[in-house]
């Protein structure tokens, strides 16, 4: 146990409070003794030992150590769920389905697993999230970069185009004439960004699509092998393989100007291990 998670549990220890108390009973004896010692302040010297007491042997007692780490586990679990929850509503109704569908996919997976002896399930559920992960990211980026092409349709554009061409062709005067100009060169920069717009939608298809089927092998290959340990470092693998698609993901969202919650390196997707896993 290192410094943080022993302040942790000291923390914890200061406040704690048995179901049904409305108070800490630490908090009360404190309060008693803080008055007592207004009477009698040696009893000031002999509370401040008896709190150190009490405190050391709470945050040292490994049954209160497994609450407070469950509690701060709900905690998170807690917290992903609204943050992932808070990004689905980004997306539309067939996106959301499409993701769910796989993060059921991986999930399926870790249950299937659970009862094999010698595997890793945290590790698993750690690099089956962030494939998950880098898909929800990928929906996202999509979802942006449609919205920025049906806010500008290319056939706006083009009519656009064409109105400036003829506006340019009777123009009277140098200055209307340079304000048109200009005015076509700003479309065939709009023309041009739609267009690479498309490009990144094919590659993002294309990723979305690589995800689903490298899950697909995973899942095959924890079928077909007997080597519990092989899916965990074909899952590590498949994980390496999408840190350029990562890095892309961000420069995207940057120029879209969506970088809150996305830019961080942990990943608000988290699967759960089996139960039976997590008491093995």
């Amino acid at each position: 146990m290192g410094a943080m998670g022993f302040l942790r549990y000291m923390k914890e220890a200061f406040s704690a409070r048995p179901w049904g108390m409305w108070v800490p009973p630490n908090w009360v004896g404190l309060a008693a003794m803080g008055l007592a010692g207004l009477v009698e302040p040696g009893l000031w010297a002999v509370g401040a030992g008896l709190e150190l007491g009490f405190m050391l042997f709470l945050s040292t007692n490994g049954r209160f150590q497994r609450w407070v780490d469950a509690k701060d586990t709900f905690a998170t679990k807690k917290s992903t769920q609204q943050q992932v929850q808070s990004l689905l509503a980004r997306l539309d109704q067939s996106d959301q389905n499409r993701y769910r569908q796989l993060e059921q996919r991986c999930q399926a997976m870790l249950t299937e697993q659970h009862d094999v002896p010698a595997v890793d399930m945290q590790a698993q559920a750690d690099g089956l999230s962030r494939l998950v992960y880098v898909y929800l990211r990928l929906l996202l980026t999509r979802a942006g970069i449609l919205r920025v092409l049906q806010n500008g349709a290319s056939k706006s554009i083009d009519m656009r185009v064409s109105e400036v061409q003829r506006q340019l062709a009777d123009a009277g005067t140098p200055e209307l004439q340079k304000s048109l100009t200009d005015q076509l060169g700003i479309l065939g920069e709009r023309k041009k960004r739609h267009a690479e717009g498309r490009d990144k939608l094919q590659f993002i298809e294309a990723e979305l699509t690589r995800i689903q089927e490298q899950v697909e092998l995973i899942r095959e290959g924890m079928v077909m092998t007997s080597d519990p340990g092989s899916l965990s470092r074909r899952i590590d693998t498949v994980g390496e393989t999408l840190g350029a698609t990562t890095q892309w993901i961000k420069q995207q969202q940057e120029l879209l100007g969506h970088t809150e919650e996305l830019l961080g390196d942990a990943p608000p997707v988290v699967l759960e291990v089996p139960q039976q896993a997590q008491r093995a």
